[in-house]
């Protein structure tokens, strides 16, 4: 094909036939706004954002779709296609939440708060885990227009999170398209498309069936390419934004496929594809399961060696010592078993010190356990005498065959019952934590980049092995890199190669990692019926419990409960909490009261999910039981008549404010009620609120219903038209922290609830302490109502994201199997077909 000439923006560019308009305009690096596009995608045309003029050509062409011609003049910029781009942009908005796009707020929001908040379904940008990488946002603040004309119509779906491996949230999809298209490219058959029709359509599976029996691989393309975070990663969701992609190679099975380590803070988020194609395609465990493995909770991290009966922590130095010595009295009756799927560089030290120490070396397919022969032939010998000393690189011979042996010496990542028998344990850095090569089942050499941090004291298993060597006084031990050790690797046959093809069956995958079961480690995998350990599950009993009356959705993410709590409802008082727990194992949780009735021994509350346990709490339905119900607890407000009070509420504190007002209202107060919410659609109690106030002010971001803005604009606009002898603020705690500032400078005292930052409710955890007036004080017994003027508020904000990153890994990631659809077909004696 030759070149050919053509003008855009006054520009002459050079683009070879069949260059789409697009395409020409980015070679030059001119930027013409678009959704629906991608590089690696064929032209589509929904979205409309990349209109150009084009001389001669009536309308405004989609330059993702239009073909370059000789001698053609485009323009890219004009008065009237920014027009039409941001009328666009509107529609577009106008079924997407937006609320954050046009806050007068924004800026400073996301400056107090720069981590999106653990949500349930995405309301707003503050929300959603993509934030900081939403297209649709990037091209919202570029286009720099704080209104939009067209009311958000919110569809309300459900979040999707009863399939492995990902959620779902189609309240933020704009129908781009870009998911199933790269399914049906790298797949074929896509596995999901668009399904029903008008402002119903979206994306789905056929017949709304399970992901897990609709042909998804879940080689996690369509989240990747997901342009808004309606498909998302869910342990990597909340993890941030990755600061590096590191090209390196996936260890989990003999495939050795190239993946790209994404990387922040020292810790791998994901392995994902380094192309969109089918021959760069990942299995699920790949790209889901390997950041759960290297981020699991119960990793090995300290040096261990017994003594006695116990394993007692130790030093690195002493631990070699420890092992080398034992190690150097059976040379010549040691035996040292690997899996196949570790590095050259790893295999070529075990070779060599099984050599030099006259021992044998076993290696063990990927995916061998307990039971392999080699391991059966091993038993064998160490039951005769010949082998009584063992290294173990992970949980691969039989607990008895170490309690058999004069000395063992395990090298593993995970605890198991061989590491818990060992004399020595020493804990290893795996898969993304070290660097290296691999020679794949095809016989290529492929890098290993060390691009996330091991944890505590683990070290890479060369590293532990030259150690080693070296305390033993061999040869070739003595390298200071991983790089050092390459050169000197002469026979590598590659490992044995898998059956199947995990790429497009995910139950063909290799179930093990090192001997252990991966699906005790990566908990979705039991989605596909993976084996697990034997060990028999907990039962979680929760007694009598408290019964719960009454449970809903009120809006979005907010979920009225009315619980059975006889004794909580006989002595609670405004500005009370209770202390919840879901389940026995719960973690311990604080929720204010937003009513009671002694009579009828019931308590009311309104929970915002945005975390583990906010997540089991809104899981429960009327009729279930709740383990735990704790309280009243924390100080209650004092009751007095002031005058005018204004009582400011915004997400969980539209519902908390209630009894405030009612309790100052008895007392002859004038009580003004304002509700702040982000649109319309997530106001709640306004009835309720209503009648046990004079008067109720209502404020959106967004201004799609009375005050633009939020509680800080009404204590403005209130003190400006009469005296306020108390202002009381109730919500998250950037609202709080700002109204306070209005009502400070207005010298209207100020009252603010600190429930935010609470944990456990007793003051024994300190996650609650704050500084009021220069005294540390605990808000969950001093409070929670303190003086808002006296809070150090800078202080607060920075222990209230002092366990950001412990409260997203304690997020679950397991699947409701009982929720999953469309079971193949023999499971239910049908029709026989296999599928």
């Amino acid at each position: 094909m030759g070149s050919i000439s053509l003008t855009i923006d006054g520009r002459t560019v050079e683009v070879e036939e069949g260059t789409t308009v697009l395409e020409a305009a980015r070679k030059v690096g001119i930027a013409i706004p678009t959704i629906c596009a991608h590089k690696d995608l064929n032209p589509y045309g929904a979205c409309r954002m990349c209109i150009v003029e084009i001389q001669g050509v009536r309308g405004y062409p989609t330059s993702c779709t239009t073909p370059a011609t000789p001698g053609m003049q485009v323009t890219t910029q004009s008065a009237r296609l920014t027009e039409l781009r941001n009328r666009t942009l509107e529609l577009m908005f106008s079924g997407h939440p937006n609320s954050c796009l046009v806050c007068v707020h924004r800026e400073a929001c996301e400056q107090y708060r720069p981590i999106a908040t653990k949500a349930a379904r995405s309301t707003r940008c503050g929300f959603c885990a993509n934030r900081d990488e939403c297209d649709l946002r990037a091209m919202a603040l570029k286009a720099g227009s704080n209104e939009l004309h067209l009311a958000t119509l919110y569809a309300s779906y459900n979040l999707e999170r009863d399939d492995p491996f990902m959620d779902r949230d189609y309240n933020l999809c704009v129908l781009c398209g870009r998911c199933w298209r790269i399914c049906e490219k790298i797949h074929g058959q896509p596995a999901i498309s668009i399904i029903n029709r008008g402002k119903w359509a979206r994306i789905g599976t056929a017949f709304d069936k399970s992901h897990v029996f609709s042909g998804c691989t879940f080689c996690g393309a369509c989240i990747d390419i997901c342009p808004t975070g309606t498909l998302t990663d869910r342990f990597a969701r909340w993890q941030g934004k990755p600061e590096q992609e590191i090209p390196s190679t996936c260890l989990l099975c003999p495939e050795g496929c190239s993946v790209t380590a994404q990387t922040k803070e020292g810790r791998l988020l994901a392995y994902t594809m380094t192309a969109f194609t089918r021959e760069a395609g990942l299995c699920a465990l790949g790209r889901f399961g390997a950041a759960q493995i290297v981020a699991a909770s119960n990793r090995l991290t300290r040096p261990l060696v017994r003594e006695g009966e116990d394993l007692i922590p130790m030093d690195w130095q002493g631990a070699i010592q420890s092992a080398s010595t034992e190690l150097a009295r059976y040379r010549g009756k040691m035996a040292l078993v690997i899996s196949s799927t570790t590095s050259r560089e790893d295999r070529f030290l075990y070779s060599q010190l099984a050599t030099q120490m006259q021992g044998e070396l076993i290696q063990l397919p990927a995916e061998a356990g307990a039971d392999h022969a080699l391991v059966q032939a091993l038993a064998t010998k160490v039951k005769d005498g010949a082998i009584t000393a063992l290294i173990i690189g992970g949980d691969l011979v039989p607990v008895e065959l170490v309690k058999k042996a004069a000395f063992s010496l395990v090298i593993d990542a995970l605890p198991s019952a061989l590491s818990e028998a060992a004399t020595v344990v020493l804990p290893v850095a795996i898969l993304s934590e070290a660097g290296g090569t691999f020679r794949n089942a095809r016989g290529e050499i492929k890098p290993l980049a060390g691009s996330s941090r091991a944890p505590g004291d683990a070290q890479p298993e060369w590293h532990i092995l030259c150690d080693l060597g070296q305390a033993l006084n061999l040869h070739g031990f003595d390298h200071t890199s991983v790089a050092g050790i390459t050169p000197a690797i002469v026979d590598d046959p590659p490992p044995t190669p898998i059956s199947g093809n995990p790429r497009q069956n995910v139950r063909e995958l290799i179930p093990r990692f090192r001997g252990h079961l991966v699906a005790d480690i990566v908990p979705s995998l039991a989605a596909f019926d993976l084996p697990v350990s034997a060990k028999a599950p907990v039962e979680e009993t929760v007694g009598e419990g408290f019964a719960i009356i009454e449970k809903r959705e009120i809006v979005p993410n907010m979920h009225f409960f009315k619980v059975r709590a006889p004794q909580v409802a006989k002595f609670a008082r405004p500005g009370q909490f209770v202390i919840l727990m879901a389940k026995e194992t719960s973690e311990r949780a604080p929720f204010t009261l937003i009513d009671w009735d002694g009579s009828e021994g019931t308590i009311s509350l309104v929970i915002e999910e945005v975390g583990r346990s906010t997540r089991e709490l809104a899981s429960l339905k009327a009729g279930d039981r709740m383990a735990h119900v704790s309280g009243p607890l924390g100080l209650p407000l004092t009751v007095e008549h002031k005058g005018t009070v204004l009582l400011g509420g915004g997400c969980y504190g539209i519902g908390a404010i209630f009894p405030l007002a009612r309790a100052l209202r008895q007392a002859g107060n004038r009580v003004i009620c304002a509700i702040e919410a982000s649109s319309s659609y997530l106001l709640y109690m306004r009835d309720e609120l209503a009648g046990v106030c004079d008067e109720l002010i209502i404020a959106t971001k967004d201004g799609s219903e009375g005050v633009r803005g939020g509680i800080q604009e009404v204590v403005a606009q209130v003190a400006a038209r009469e005296p306020v002898h108390q202002f009381i603020a109730i919500g998250c705690t950037f609202m709080m922290r700002m109204a306070t500032e209005v009502a400070k400078a207005l010298a209207i005292p100020t009252l603010v609830a600190l429930n935010p930052i609470m944990v456990d409710g007793t003051g024994m955890c300190g996650a609650c302490r704050v500084s009021v007036d220069g005294k540390t004080k605990f808000a969950c017994v001093d409070g929670p109502i303190f003086d808002g003027h006296d809070v150090d508020w800078d202080e607060l904000a920075s222990r209230r994201s002092a366990y950001s990153r412990q409260e997203v890994q304690a997020l679950p990631q397991h699947v409701d199997l009982s929720v999953l659809m469309h079971r193949p077909h023999e499971q239910d004696g049908g029709c026989g077909c296999g599928r």
